[in-house]
């Protein structure tokens, strides 16, 4: 608390103590959209004590304009939700989603290119639905029997074949690397394969989604890569190391990080993919906050 201003101190004290939901007057409540406004709260990172249809308001309640998630197609047996019904809790709830991650095939095998092709279709038309413009797509398991030179090759052919796709539809899609720590089984981790990769594919929406807690735990060295591979990023996640929880609570000088993003030219929001400590939404939000104003953006 002690890096907040004095307004964002007063803002923060109208959370409720127990729950993300708002109780400020409205001058307060201003003053925290306005600092989480770079972010882009994770819908299945946070409020995981709630039903899915109802994280959309909790993130509205709280003072995010801009979410993240996962799938938006869910199955019955685990909470049905498809993008016509996203797209009225976005709209209800005053939401814009930044990006999601429609589940793909394991396309470092050439033999699922069919299906990565019949998956991109179909993210194409809910994008549409959603009025979101970027998907996360990894599908880069690794293969059994398969060396790594025929892998890369096999996701580098795939992402070639649905680059028109894309391009035609001004979809992007964000390929994300992983890391060797506890994302064992993935053939791109940090960030040096698939900076190369993406030089070779050379389309213009075909992008990384560049995850701090995955390149920091597989590359450290956070700014310099980030700045090198400026040309290829299409966007940006946080989480602090270890534990995957909000800035603030880990190794990484977040603020000189960001300040950093900036300064290399990347403009566009933040993904918050990480888990609030102890379930704590007040304190994720304050620790947010805190982050933005320290970092220059409130």
């Amino acid at each position: 608390m002690s890096n907040l201003t004095r307004r964002a101190a007063f803002a923060l004290a109208g959370l409720a103590a127990t729950t993300p939901a708002l109780n400020t007057p409205a001058a307060a409540a201003t003053d925290i959209r306005m600092a989480l406004k770079p972010f882009a709260c994770n819908l299945d990172t946070w409020f995981m004590d709630t039903p899915f249809a109802g994280r959309f308001a909790l993130a509205a309640k709280i003072g995010f304009t801009q979410v993240e998630f996962w799938p938006v197609r869910r199955a019955k047996n685990e909470e049905s939700m498809d993008a016509t019904k996203a797209r009225a809790l976005l709209d209800s709830n005053g939401l814009t989603l930044t990006q999601y991650a429609p589940a793909a095939p394991n396309f470092s095998d050439p033999a699922n290119h069919d299906a990565l092709t019949a998956m991109i279709r179909e993210a194409i038309a809910d994008s549409a639905i959603l009025g979101c413009k970027a998907i996360t797509l990894v599908g880069h398991h690794i293969v059994d029997g398969m060396s790594r030179e025929a892998m890369l090759s096999g996701y580098t052919t795939g992402l070639m074949r649905i680059a028109p796709l894309l391009e035609q539809a001004g979809l992007t899609a964000l390929i994300e690397p992983f890391n060797t720590v506890n994302h064992q089984g993935h053939l791109l981790n940090g960030s040096r394969p698939a900076v190369a990769m993406l030089h070779a594919v050379n389309s213009p929406m075909i992008k990384l989604q560049w995850d701090f807690y995955h390149m920091q735990l597989e590359d450290g060295d956070l700014i310099e890569k980030f700045t090198a591979a400026i040309d290829q990023v299409g966007y940006v996640q946080l989480g602090d190391v270890p534990g995957r929880h909000q800035p603030g609570t880990g190794e990484v000088n977040h603020v000189n990080l960001l300040k950093a993003i900036r300064a290399a030219g990347y403009k566009g929001p933040m993904g918050l993919e990480y888990y609030p400590l102890d379930n704590d939404y007040k304190r994720a939000v304050s620790d947010a906050m805190a982050l933005s104003i320290a970092a220059g953006f409130a």
